[in-house]
């Protein structure tokens, strides 16, 4: 869900030349081709409307996966877990300084000061982490919306509860540190969304991972904290969405779309998959 993610050196695949491209066929012996997509959090057109190839293949499937469930039901579950519950606010947990600069930057997402105090670190964090929107039409809730109208049968790789255990599991302390240091960031953004946007639709996986390593490592002065949010919002989250699309690959013709980022490096979807043995070639 969040386009700025961190890494370890580790993580860039010994095959650099295998990390280029959005849509992946992936065979194995005796089952369907299914396909991979990465995706990015955008309403850009140019991201949203999809190349003839990949639409083809997403309109022929028989189920479509996404990293969460986005029925609206789920997405009104999300929104509510991001505020405090109680006494607890924002801005009785940070300097009036630093408060102040995080209503004004999140007013580019039109959420008002009065709200903005009730959400917990992380929910900023994840905030200011996506380029603001003006419709909120981003990929991957279109995606979902042209499956329903579609009829093909949709599933979440995850659960709510796990996709926000990555971020709740962080204590309060370290979300305050790593809110600090986006904050400080803020000018850079802008920059950053738009470098995001040009290697994604260079369609470079090993490029955008290397950008995005390197500016995540190069913002924080906290590396061990920055690698533990990796792992946990990467690594471990590979893991699992791969155990649970393998049934939706074992059914065939699956298409499966999930952040960009989790497609590349050793521990990107592609090697994880090539492990298990499929097959996996690039078709756009």
């Amino acid at each position: 869900m969040i386009i700025s993610l961190t890494g370890c050196y580790s993580l860039f695949a010994k095959d650099s030349s295998s990390q280029k491209g959005l849509l992946w066929q992936i065979d194995k012996p005796g089952l369907t081709s299914s396909y991979l997509f990465g995706t990015i959090h955008s309403e850009d057109s140019r991201v949203t409307q999809l190349p003839p190839i990949v639409d083809s293949r997403f309109k022929q499937a028989d189920s479509v996966s996404l990293e969460l469930d986005m029925s609206l039901s789920n997405m009104t579950k999300v929104a509510s877990a991001m505020f405090f519950v109680g006494e607890q606010s924002l801005d009785k947990l940070i300097d009036k300084a630093l408060f102040d600069q995080i209503v004004k930057a999140m007013g580019e997402y039109y959420i008002p000061g009065m709200l903005v105090k009730r959400l917990k670190p992380w929910a900023v964090i994840a905030t200011l982490s996506t380029p603001p929107t003006k419709t909120g039409e981003i990929l991957d809730l279109q995606l979902y919306q042209k499956a329903q109208q579609l009829q093909i049968p949709t599933y979440g790789l995850e659960t709510i509860k796990e996709q926000l255990a990555v971020f709740e599991r962080f204590s309060l302390d370290e979300q305050l540190i790593m809110l600090k240091e986006t904050v400080m960031q803020l000018d850079k953004m802008p920059a950053i969304f738009d470098k995001l946007h040009e290697l994604y639709l260079q369609r470079d996986l090993t490029a955008l991972m290397r950008f995005s390593i390197e500016y995540m490592h190069s913002s924080s002065d906290n590396q061990a904290l920055v690698d533990a949010f990796y792992k946990r919002i990467v690594d471990d989250r590979n893991v699992r969405m791969l155990d649970r699309m393998e049934k939706r690959l074992q059914e065939g013709n699956a298409f499966i779309a999930v952040g960009a980022l989790h497609l590349p490096g050793d521990k990107g979807l592609l090697n994880l998959l090539q492990a298990r043995g499929y097959q996996l070639s690039v078709v756009y």
